[in-house]
């Protein structure tokens, strides 16, 4: 240990008494990489960066084992955090497609906290400024994602693919009258604000963005039977989502509040969906419902089949 110290002592009074006064870069970088303590020897670094000298630590010949191009990526990130053109620099030339993703996802992240740092109400005051953030988290988020793909980081590209349907959707938002607030929700906002959502697939881009699973049974009971959306329901439907047990949730939150005519006939028109016979007639059985109870008992094909489970 003493004598790894004492060499690093040497290169040290070599490099700010000798090399580095003769702008001998060349000899710096070889005697950097030759004792290979890139933590140790940040003061080197610093030098080729100010100097600009620094883009010739990116020649590969120099790092045959990886360990400089780790260092430099480290480097970048503790001592010089705002360089990011640096940062994807390394990355781009030592072919680290992950790092590149990392500092874009982080870059975007940047633009969104800057939307938050004021309330959304101020933010909307300067549409113009808020259009312009959003558009550079969107850039951004879509590079990541790029990047992220290329090097087989799948989980990562399909997060920040996410990202970039919310801030879409935000975009489209703010050009209507309500300019719903989509970005930077806290999680007990999420539900409130996927039911203000007129259309499923909004409310579908919100959840997954945040990787929320709200209670859809709830959803549609306020979109379907309390307002009548059969268009929400329609879209559900699309995607493979709608469940038997679907149906005895919203009947068991239809049994648990007063309702309107109006409600009855939804929640009627909404069991219509359900594609096991049995469950349908047993709900419409359970709520009184006995004009369907009669229809599917007296219909030819539902006749027969509820006649035989009935039967066992």
């Amino acid at each position: 240990m003493e004598g790894i110290t004492r060499v690093l002592q040497a290169a040290r009074l070599l490099t700010d008494e000798h090399l580095a006064p003769r702008e001998e870069y060349g000899l710096v970088v070889r005697l950097l990489t030759g004792i290979g303590r890139y933590n140790e020897m940040t003061y080197i670094f610093d030098l080729l960066h100010e100097k600009h000298y620094f883009e010739v630590l990116m020649r590969k010949k120099l790092d045959p084992n990886g360990t400089l191009k780790t260092a430099l990526l480290d480097y970048i990130k503790r001592c010089r955090p705002g360089d990011s053109e640096k940062h994807n620099m390394i990355a781009l030339c030592f072919s680290m497609c992950r790092e590149i993703g990392e500092n874009h996802e982080a870059a975007a992240k940047v633009q969104l906290r800057l939307i938050e740092s004021q309330p959304w109400e101020e933010n909307l005051q300067d549409l113009p400024s808020l259009k312009k953030l959003l558009m550079k988290a969107l850039t951004l988020f879509l590079d990541a994602a790029e990047s992220y793909s290329k090097d087989f980081c799948v989980c990562q590209s399909l997060r920040c693919k996410r990202f970039t349907r919310l801030i879409t959707l935000q975009l489209h938002f703010l050009t209507t009258p309500h300019k719903t607030k989509l970005i930077n929700l806290s999680r007990k906002s999420l539900l409130p604000c996927i039911l203000a959502l007129p259309r499923f697939y909004q409310a579908a881009v919100v959840a997954e963005a945040y990787d929320f699973t709200p209670d859809w049974s709830e959803v549609l009971y306020q979109q379907v039977v309390l307002k009548g959306d059969f268009n929400y329901l329609e879209e559900y439907k699309q995607h493979g989502l709608l469940r038997t047990g679907t149906f005895e949730e919203i009947a068991h939150k239809f049994k648990q509040n007063a309702a309107s005519e109006s409600v009855v006939r939804n929640l009627k028109q909404l069991l219509t969906y359900c594609e096991d016979i049995y469950v349908y007639y047993k709900l419409a059985y359970d709520n009184q419902f006995y004009d369907v109870v009669n229809m599917l008992l007296n219909d030819a094909q539902t006749g027969c089949c509820l006649n035989d489970l009935l039967a066992n």
